[in-house]
């Protein structure tokens, strides 16, 4: 992991702008034990809410700008940047888990998480492009449907919705408690899941996938026909959002077991908004790549997302260990702000994006981004 200088190359500036505006939301996510808003919060259990949306949506984010890494003829070069990102990502993440939590008690660290997550499905992902590429001798959109949705399909077979309360367990936990051990799994195995779990990153590369098919349609006709680019799009959009609602009617939509039909629907509705910030971002007058003054934030956090989740815990948790006096920086600046519980929350939580947006902002302006 290092501090480049971008290269000069041609972007979508609409791709950046989209994992832009998912990170600035989800740093609104509640974080704090706030109640915040009511559709801040993650579903109770079954559904999908604002929350639930935000991280598999930055992972089909992931995949779009995963086909433009893997454009080219495969290389050594390029095989050993998949490599680094995988270790990378799971390196930073454990100290991501550390920080605020287990510290330097690694009995009781954490194994899996976010930043793992990503670095497991993005890999995974990459092993199937590079398989079919190897198979069939291009990218073709079919495969890479008939891969995402039969990945995700086989996994929902082996979940074990008879669970009492109902469903709340998953069978893959044993498998993660196997090989990393209970104390090192989403609260200590207690839960009887884990959201970030070995088999559910593997799971997750459909979504990946999904993006990535996403992103092969933009490389094609994205700079030449801008309306069928559209259409494409959102014909793939509708597709998993109809499969969505069609899995549900076998497993609900549930991001902590990441059933099927909540992976469908993500993806659908992630692809759906992106067709928007496409139309928006890049269909002006103004050419692909080119960013507008008003999104210039969004491309800023969305170049530099990994400064983006590793900023925000260092200062949550900051905040909630660092004392002045008797108190913690959070309880100081909570109990300093003079509204209801919910005005709180966005205060605070703005208060959190206007730092990090300054940080990324300026490395922006420097055109200093942490690449993998």
């Amino acid at each position: 992991m290092s501090a480049e200088i971008a290269p000069k190359r041609g972007r979508f500036a609409s791709v950046d702008t989209f994992r832009g505006a998912v990170l600035g939301l989800m740093l609104f996510t509640p974080a704090t034990g706030l109640a915040g808003f009511p559709w801040l919060r993650h579903a109770e259990w079954d559904g999908l809410t604002a929350s639930d949306w935000l991280f598999p949506t930055f992972l089909v984010t992931s995949g779009l700008s995963l086909s433009f890494l893997l454009r080219d003829a495969p290389t050594r070069a390029m095989y050993w940047r998949l490599v680094r990102r995988l270790v990378l990502l799971v390196a930073v993440g454990l100290v991501y888990n550390a920080y605020g939590a287990s510290w330097l008690d690694l009995s009781t660290l954490r194994f899996t998480g976010v930043l793992q997550m990503i670095g497991v499905a993005g890999a995974g992902a990459a092993v199937v492009v590079l398989a079919s590429r190897a198979v069939l001798g291009e990218e073709k959109i079919w495969w890479l449907l008939v891969a995402a949705t039969g990945i995700i399909g086989l996994y929902g077979l082996g979940l074990d919705m008879s669970c009492t309360p109902a469903g709340r367990c998953s069978p893959y936990l044993d498998v993660d408690t196997g090989i990393l051990g209970t104390s090192h799994v989403y609260r200590a195995g207690q839960a009887g899941w884990d959201p970030e779990g070995i088999v559910a990153s593997l799971a997750a590369s459909s979504l990946v996938l999904y993006g990535y098919a996403a992103g092969v349609l933009l490389r094609r006709y994205g700079r030449s026909n801008r309306l069928q680019t559209l259409a494409r799009i959102g014909v793939l959009a509708g597709l998993c959002f109809v499969g969505g609602l069609a899995a549900s009617l076998w497993i609900p939509s549930n991001k902590r077991l990441l059933t099927p039909a909540f992976v469908l629907l993500a993806a659908g509705t992630a692809l759906a908004v992106f067709c928007v910030i496409y139309l928006f971002v890049d269909t002006g007058k103004r050419g692909p790549g080119e960013p507008r003054d008003w999104n210039w934030p969004f491309i800023a956090l969305g170049r530099n997302a990994l400064m983006v989740f590793v900023l925000e815990r260092f200062l949550l948790q900051s905040a909630s260990h660092v004392h002045i006096g008797d108190r913690s920086i959070e309880a100081r600046l909570l109990g300093a702000l003079p509204f209801g519980e919910s005005g709180v929350h966005l205060a605070y939580t703005a208060v959190l994006l206007l730092v990090v947006v300054g940080v990324v902002g300026l490395m922006h302006r420097r055109r200093l981004y942490l690449a993998l």
